[in-house]
């Protein structure tokens, strides 16, 4: 049972590390955005990181806007399109280049814009 016990130990222990080494390759890569198919998938991925840090942005700059979905879409939309044509570069982002206050700030503007309409 001891033996069992040290292998499994060992898995979760070599698992834990290759998923930290998979994450800081992931943020560390450059991503190609220079294509229209390339930049969907990206915005794609980016605007699902985005609405499921809504809560969180909000709560931290101390809003009292409340979004519905089809605005949460929007503002995402809007804040993801401004990280990429602001941080890419030759159309190549690297998202270690973008920090959480930078993304932060792109979706405040673009909740406020919406919610100025």
């Amino acid at each position: 049972m001891k033996i069992f016990a040290r292998i499994v130990l060992i898995a979760v222990v070599a698992v834990i590390v290759l998923a930290a080494l998979v994450f800081v390759w992931g943020m560390q890569r450059t991503i190609d955005v220079s294509t229209p198919e390339a930049r969907a998938q990206q915005m794609e991925a980016m605007v699902l990181g985005c609405k499921v840090r809504m809560p969180e942005v909000l709560k931290k700059a101390q809003t009292t806007t409340a979004l519905q979905p089809a605005q949460m879409d929007q503002a995402c939309t809007c804040a993801v399109n401004r990280v990429i044509d602001t941080y890419s570069v030759d159309g190549k982002l690297k998202p270690s280049d973008v920090s959480e206050e930078q993304s932060d700030a792109a979706e405040l503007a673009c909740i406020k814009e919406l919610t100025a309409q």
